[in-house]
């Protein structure tokens, strides 16, 4: 059966949302292409007209997920210019933990990144994935934030805030304080 191309745009969308959500809650090695397929009302063969393999559309999710989370940062950045750079800093992290905690995409990130990553031709990672340190990089830099310590410090330590985000259920009630004193106090150490 041949699509329009609105319904192409459509189907894709409706896969990369379900792969997400399936991805959230039973884990990417869980899902089946047919399970994707089923949710989405499209045939097994038609698939393949949208995505070469299961994890070139998980892949899809991952950088869906990087862009929603830097996306929430930087808008945090651009609310806040009148703010001192260290409370500036601090905002956009915060902003980029409560957006991964709300959509519980660290979940995903957490159970399958890793693995799905390993299985990626290579010549797809080389031409469109960047780790976390080149968003945060960038991020920072776009910002007008110059870390004291270097932009490698801090784009390293960002990544152990936003970590932090997959242990609330750990740190228990006092997570969002305890999460706002690491920020606060690593912003105070990094930007002050």
């Amino acid at each position: 059966m041949a699509f329009t191309d609105e319904q192409n745009e459509q189907i894709r969308k409706d896969l990369i949302r379900e792969a997400r959500r399936c991805g959230i809650t039973i884990g990417m090695r869980k899902t089946s292409v047919e399970q994707l397929t089923n949710s989405v009302g499209i045939s097994k063969g038609s698939f393949y007209k949208f995505f070469d393999s299961k994890e070139l559309l998980f892949f899809a999710v991952l950088e869906d997920i990087h862009t929603e989370c830097f996306a929430a940062a930087q808008k945090s950045l651009q609310e806040n210019t009148a703010l001192l750079p260290t409370d500036r800093a601090a905002a956009a992290i915060l902003a980029a933990c409560r957006w991964l905690a709300e959509t519980k995409a660290f979940v995903f990130i957490e159970n399958d990144a890793d693995f799905l990553l390993h299985r990626l031709p290579e010549e797809v990672k080389t031409a469109h994935y960047h780790d976390d340190e080149a968003h945060i990089r960038a991020l920072l830099e776009g910002g007008g934030l110059q870390p004291k310590g270097g932009m490698a410090l801090a784009a390293a330590t960002v990544r152990g805030l936003i970590l932090t985000v997959s242990h609330q259920e750990q740190i228990g009630a006092l997570y969002p304080q305890v999460l706002e004193t690491l920020v606060r106090g690593a912003c105070r150490e990094l930007f002050e």
